[in-house]
């Protein structure tokens, strides 16, 4: 069975403001550690991973490439002795500060994707949202990028951030496509709980922009990019022909994937479980022979049913009753004989009797969608 492999890096040199990933402001990563650690993860997984193909790796943070090129080296060729491990995608998360021409080719030799922290070509909008780049770095980063050979690389962006109007996404969009990137993944900024933003929202010294301004920055992305050559794919993401992320795939398909690494996220054989979310909890665990595990749940096919259908509903392409019935056996329209007809008449999802998908009003108020379907 083909499944992805995800490797949580918890370390960055500042955190932004509107995160609520797990990470840690560090200066001095504890590098050989952490290897050591996640050798020992796996060592303890590895009954669980019979049978399982690791087709895509994916590394995540926090800052990825804070850590060497040694470090992803090592620990490719421990993965690759260990277990069925030949990724046809290899993608590294970076921010664009630090990524000099010599490290970007020795990143090359062991990633094939690039996922580039942009998150905005305002300058007002990087200081908006903390980051310590300039729009100058992130242009420098992608052109040494590809001089370097990364030939799939994608682009973040956040978008519906305070003080930010559609004529400014606008000349953002520009900006990004004038960098000629394979993928964008364009996020609607998120008030996360717990976050400085949060706190600076409840106090109204930050707010969002208006709830028609945001909805006609979603419209401008569908158009704009769609008149770019790129396929909408999922609800936040936009790729050229043939350059989907295959890696979030496994996530929006229901399908197995194992997380490494201090607060990374597993789902392989029905149970979804969540590491620690603390790194000396994470490291400590592992030294004593424990599994670093902080959450577990054990999922019936009802369950496992309805989150295929939720998060399926993210792609563009929508869900198939034939395959969910072949999977789960639950016949999509039977169960939700209530919901879709509802929901239909609201003009929210379209139902041809075999394919669910969300409309394009539907994939405005998915939220509203998926409260119903859950």
């Amino acid at each position: 069975m083909r499944a992805g492999l995800y490797l949580h890096v918890p370390f960055c040199r500042r955190k932004c403001p509107y995160c609520d990933f797990f990470s840690l402001p560090v200066s001095d990563p504890p590098v050989e550690e952490y290897l050591r650690a996640l050798k020992k993860e796996l060592e303890l997984r590895r009954e669980e991973l019979e049978g399982l193909v690791f087709t895509t790796f994916y590394v995540g943070g926090g800052t990825p490439s804070l850590l060497p090129p040694w470090f992803y080296e090592e620990l490719f060729s421990f993965l690759a002795g260990r277990l069925s491990f030949a990724p046809e995608e290899r993608t590294l998360e970076a921010n664009p500060e630090g990524l000099t021409p010599s490290l970007l080719k020795e990143y090359r030799l062991l990633f094939n994707r690039l996922s580039l922290g942009a998150q905005s070509f305002s300058p007002e909008g990087l200081r908006v949202l903390g980051r310590l780049h300039t729009v100058e770095q992130t242009k420098e980063a992608v052109l040494r990028a590809q001089e370097a050979g990364f030939q799939n690389l994608s682009l973040d962006l956040i978008f519906a951030w305070p003080g930010q109007t559609v004529e400014m996404l606008a000349r953002e969009i520009e900006e990004a496509l004038s960098l000629a990137p394979e993928h964008l993944s364009c996020y609607e900024l998120t008030v996360e709980p717990g976050t400085p933003f949060e706190q600076a929202f409840r106090r109204g010294t930050l707010r969002k922009p208006r709830e028609e301004e945001i909805l006609a920055m979603f419209s401008l992305l569908w158009e704009r990019l769609a008149a770019a050559g790129f396929e909408h794919y999922e609800i936040s993401n936009y790729a050229r022909p043939g350059r989907r992320c295959l890696h979030n795939l496994f996530y929006w398909r229901a399908e197995p994937y194992l997380g490494l690494g201090a607060g990374a996220a597993s789902f392989l054989g029905g149970r979804r479980t969540k590491n620690l979310e603390d790194l000396k909890g994470y490291l400590s665990a592992l030294e004593q022979g424990r599994r670093p595990v902080g959450e577990e749940e054990e999922l019936d096919s009802e369950a496992l049913f309805r989150e295929a259908v939720v998060l399926g509903l993210r792609l563009r392409e929508g869900v198939l009753r034939r395959e969910l019935r072949e999977r789960f056996g639950f016949d999509l329209a039977q169960y939700y004989a209530r919901e879709i007809p509802f929901l239909e008449a609201r003009g929210l999802v379209h139902w041809d009797g075999e394919r669910l998908r969300l409309t394009a009003r539907g994939l405005l108020l998915a939220n509203v969608v998926f409260r119903e379907l859950v």
